[in-house]
């Protein structure tokens, strides 16, 4: 039905090119023939009233066309930005979630980091003190062992000086006992013992 108008403008066109053609042969080679001419010259004014017309609804034609693709691509247009309004919306949606998450956890933490913050220094404080009792306990242990120490070797000093007490007594008696028994002159002293 698109081919319609087409077809029918180009006839109109080649009629009213051929009627005035054929106005201007009988003007130059018949210009007696008057009523020829007025003929012709109706067919030429009937044949671009056709033309005219089929230029016409031709123009209305694409028009309406242009129209009806123009208010497509306007619902289109209008599609496109409904999907993107709602497509925006739910960015919108999701980043504010994504802000409010974000910023629980931040929130969150600092919370932890304070905490841990706290049991720092709560560990300090109970490492010092711990290590504030070892210090003491260490010490007073060290002190402990001085005395000992100390005790021990005034313990040595007196057990030296009894055990050589008792050894000039034990050779006194021994000498006393020499001169009185000849059985004690085959003893032998032993040589001191290495420490």
């Amino acid at each position: 039905m698109k081919q319609r108008p087409k077809f029918n403008l180009i006839i109109s066109a080649v009629a009213m090119m051929g009627a005035l053609m054929v106005i201007f042969y009988l003007i130059m080679v018949m210009p007696e023939r008057i009523d020829l001419i007025i003929t012709f010259g109706a067919i030429v004014l009937a044949d671009t009233y056709f033309l005219a017309d089929g230029i016409l609804k031709r123009i209305d034609d694409i028009s309406n066309d242009s129209l009806d693709k123009q208010t497509e691509m306007t619902k289109v247009e209008k599609g496109i930005y409904s999907v993107a309004k709602r497509e925006e919306s739910i960015l919108i949606e999701k980043l504010d979630m994504l802000v409010q998450t974000i910023t629980n956890l931040q929130a969150d933490n600092q919370r932890l980091n304070d905490e841990l913050i706290e049991q720092q220094k709560l560990l300090t404080k109970l490492s010092l003190k711990k290590d504030e009792e070892n210090i003491s306990k260490m010490i007073s242990g060290n002190d402990r062992i001085a005395k000992l120490i100390i005790q021990l070797t005034s313990n040595n000093n007196t057990v030296s000086k009894e055990t050589l007490q008792l050894l000039n007594d034990i050779s006194d008696m021994l000498e006393d006992d020499k001169k009185e028994d000849v059985y004690y002159s085959k003893v032998q002293k032993m040589p001191p013992r290495a420490e």
